[in-house]
């Protein structure tokens, strides 16, 4: 069996059985409602996603991918790394290849009957080469900012969000409960933090803390002793840390 019919056959099967939580059809369905509502009120006749976890939140899987929603034609994801691993993780019904970004324009006409006169993008994230190339390859579409829309849908959770978010706060009291247990004297801060972080992960914690936002990193492991709880820095949060050098400079530090 080669690759791809391995993941269309036995991929779904046994990631799940390794603990992997898809979203379900009927949420993506819904969030795509919602967001059409919002785009049509907008004046929006398309969106385009290129921000990976916008396109996870409308698509269901985290693959190197862009996402196409019209207010009229089914949702185009066009993938352009790994394709049979998106089409095996997302509901969706258009999962497409895309080689290169020059395909784009002809793909979307095709899929939509034409190219979009208004187009939404998420310009609170989008680097600005990223923009001007766009601008280069739909010179005859009026870009505007829908990254309000995405943060305005992302907020309200559903009961199966809210389910997975509850499972998350079991895996924090539980690391909490263990931290009793490993903690010892003489340890330094960045030894706990990472005994913490492997608890966490044995738990099932992806590791990564996604934030919406340029130049910043979200840090889980702020563990601080004496004085270096009173060490602020650049992190947007109640305390900053020593850290462990002048490149990251937050969080846990080699102190005892």
């Amino acid at each position: 069996m080669n690759h791809d019919n391995w993941i269309r056959e036995e991929f779904p099967a046994i990631s799940r059985s390794l603990g992997f939580v898809y979203t379900p059809a009927e949420e993506i369905e819904e969030r795509h409602r919602r967001l059409r509502r919002q785009m049509e009120a907008e004046g929006m006749e398309a969106f385009l996603s290129l921000q990976k976890m916008d396109c996870f939140y409308l698509s269901g899987t985290a693959q190197d991918a862009l996402l196409f929603v019209s207010l009229d034609a089914k949702p185009l994801l066009l993938v352009k790394r790994e394709l049979e691993r998106a089409r095996a993780e997302s509901p969706l019904e258009q999962v497409v290849d895309l080689k290169s970004l020059r395909e784009l324009p002809s793909l979307v006409a095709e899929h939509a009957g034409r190219l979009p006169r208004v187009l939404g993008l998420e310009m609170d994230v989008l680097p600005v080469r990223d923009y001007l190339r766009l601008q280069s390859m739909f010179p005859n579409s009026k870009f505007v900012d829908a990254s309000g829309i995405l943060r305005g849908l992302r907020k309200i959770k559903s009961s199966f969000e809210v389910g997975l978010m509850r499972k998350a706060g079991e895996i924090g009291q539980r690391v909490y409960q263990e931290a009793r247990k490993v903690l010892r004297q003489g340890m330094t801060e960045i030894e706990f933090g990472g005994l913490l972080e492997a608890t966490a992960k044995r738990l099932g914690h992806e590791g990564l803390l996604r934030v919406r936002s340029f130049n910043y990193e979200a840090y889980s492991w702020h563990v601080l002793s004496g004085f270096t709880g009173g060490i602020v820095s650049q992190s947007d949060s109640p305390m900053g840390g020593l850290g462990l050098s002048p490149a990251f400079p937050v969080g846990a530090a080699a102190k005892r």
